[in-house]
């Protein structure tokens, strides 16, 4: 299990960081051709439709969970029960979005024009092809959540890496600023659905016992999985207010041109994050299978060892954004981006990084199915970022939005973190002494090597900047198998490094 676990992982990083290649190569260019409004509805309607996913009301999870505690008990009937009644619910869930998008794009796309412009026949097209998206992808995510449930990971980021590659190359050789919001829509909807179509495709040749027969669907399995899953609703449309509402406010309150001075630095900060989800990703339904045979002790193994590995790259990110993003963004976007960057970066990474200190909270809680506290504590956090990014924005602009993020999260990740301790068996004095301040001494010896190359060479270009970050990186790294990690660490790394 363990060496799945380590593949599935590193399946999961080299995705996102395949991701992170291709939106480096093509944000300038997308920039470009779309010009600041469509790249600015590009976001807001994206944060729209993250809004209306939530109504798979979290039953995605629910699945993976469920399922991966049936795996581990050996119960195909269930298996199947479970596949038909959530790919029905989430068929009909697809298709009432897909209808509201359809309804936007016939009688109301205008809305998303330009004032001065009076042809919307693109934003026509763009809600619609969203609509086909939503319809073809919602009742798939079933068969991606018994994937994660087999701990098959791979599988669908070797199709992800196809996609993104080809939908790449598509845009940079015929975009043009006439068709750039329609055929990035389109590419990207083409991709995602073919992923999807794939895997249901796939999932029913590997594991032939499961079906979409209507006489597999149960009211009472539907039951137990809204029971569970309605926890992780509230909590993810918490998420979604944290996450996606600031583009939004932004958006409304000073136009659509403004949010990607906000977006683009705040994305590339929110790499970070993904990296970090990539990482814990799987964990989950290895927490729910472990606990569903009773190994408290391998669980909190696990946590600690696991949370403790996934800290260091967010650490070693978290600096190099620090010192060297703003320069980054000059040279990758321009200066615009750049000093708005630096008015809010700082606020932004500790809002962005700190719940990241504790990367497995969420993971565990939901596969011992104790993320209800999340679902109760949440949401009023979640309220007070938005009050208080609609308070500051009038008199701070998008400080004051960043500002608004930052301050409740500066309260509710430390009550987290008692809580989940208080569940697994630990004090947070435990957790913090052996996940997190052994990179510490690695991280100051990091910061202070950048800063001091920084006064000796003038960064303005790439390559002196990927030297700069390459250098502190490589005093983090040698600093932190000296001091941060135990012997048994570093063997089990050195032993993962031999078998790759």
């Amino acid at each position: 299990m363990k060496r799945k676990l380590v593949f599935n992982t590193a399946s999961n990083i080299f995705t996102l960081f395949l991701k992170l290649a291709i939106t480096f190569i093509m944000t300038p260019l997308l920039i470009k051709n779309m010009g600041n409004h469509d790249y600015g509805i590009w976001e807001m309607v994206g944060a729209v439709i993250g809004y209306m996913g939530i109504l798979d009301m979290g039953i995605r999870p629910a699945v993976s969970r469920f399922a991966s505690a049936f795996i581990a008990q050996k119960d195909e009937p269930a298996l199947t029960r479970l596949y038909a009644t959530a790919w029905y619910f989430l068929f009909a869930v697809g298709l009432l979005i897909a209808v509201s998008m359809a309804f936007w794009a016939l009688f109301g796309a205008e809305t998303l024009a330009p004032k001065s412009e009076d042809d919307y026949q693109k934003y026509v097209w763009f809600l619609l092809i969203i609509a086909m998206q939503m319809l073809i992808t919602f009742p798939s995510y079933t068969a991606e959540s018994y994937l994660e449930a087999y701990q098959e990971y791979y599988l669908k980021n070797n199709i992800t890496i196809i996609n993104s590659i080809v939908g790449a190359i598509i845009l940079f050789a015929y975009i043009t600023p006439e068709n750039a919001l329609v055929l990035l829509t389109l590419c990207n909807a083409i991709g995602v659905c073919s992923k999807y179509i794939f895997l249901v495709w796939l999932m029913q040749y590997r594991r032939p016992f499961l079906s979409f027969r209507w006489s597999y669907f149960s009211l009472r399995q539907l039951k137990e999985l809204l029971r569970f899953s309605v926890k992780t609703l509230i909590q993810g449309i918490a998420g979604r207010i944290e996450s996606a509402t600031d583009s939004l406010v932004i958006g409304f309150a000073m136009g659509p041109a403004s949010v990607p001075l906000y977006s683009i630095p705040v994305n590339l900060i929110g790499y970070v994050r993904m990296i970090s989800w990539n990482f814990t990703h799987v964990f989950m339904p290895y927490f729910s299978a472990l606990n569903a045979v009773e190994e408290k002790q391998k669980i909190q193994e696990v946590y600690l060892t696991g949370s403790k590995l996934t800290i260091a790259p967010t650490i070693i990110l978290t600096v190099g954004i620090l010192l060297l993003g703003p320069a980054f963004l000059e040279i990758w976007i321009g200066k615009e981006i750049a000093d708005s960057a630096r008015s809010f970066l700082w606020v932004m990474v500790g809002f962005i990084v700190l719940p990241l200190l504790n990367p497995m909270s969420s993971r565990y809680l939901t596969a011992i199915d104790k993320h209800g506290f999340l679902a109760k504590w949440q949401p009023p956090f979640a309220v007070l970022n938005l009050i208080l990014s609609l308070l500051l924005i009038g008199p701070l602009g998008i400080f004051g939005v960043a500002l608004g993020s930052l301050i409740p999260g500066l309260i509710f990740q430390p009550i987290l973190l008692h809580v989940v301790c208080k569940h697994i068996g630990f004090s947070p004095w435990v957790y913090i002494r052996t996940a997190i301040v052994p990179w510490l001494f690695p991280a100051l010896l990091m910061s202070i090597t950048i800063y001091g190359l920084q006064q000796y060479f003038v960064i303005d270009g790439y390559v002196v900047l990927i030297s700069v970050a390459t250098v502190g990186s490589l005093i983090f790294c040698f600093f932190a198998w000296c001091f941060a990690l135990d012997v048994a660490e570093r063997n089990q790394l050195l032993g993962i490094i031999r078998r790759r």
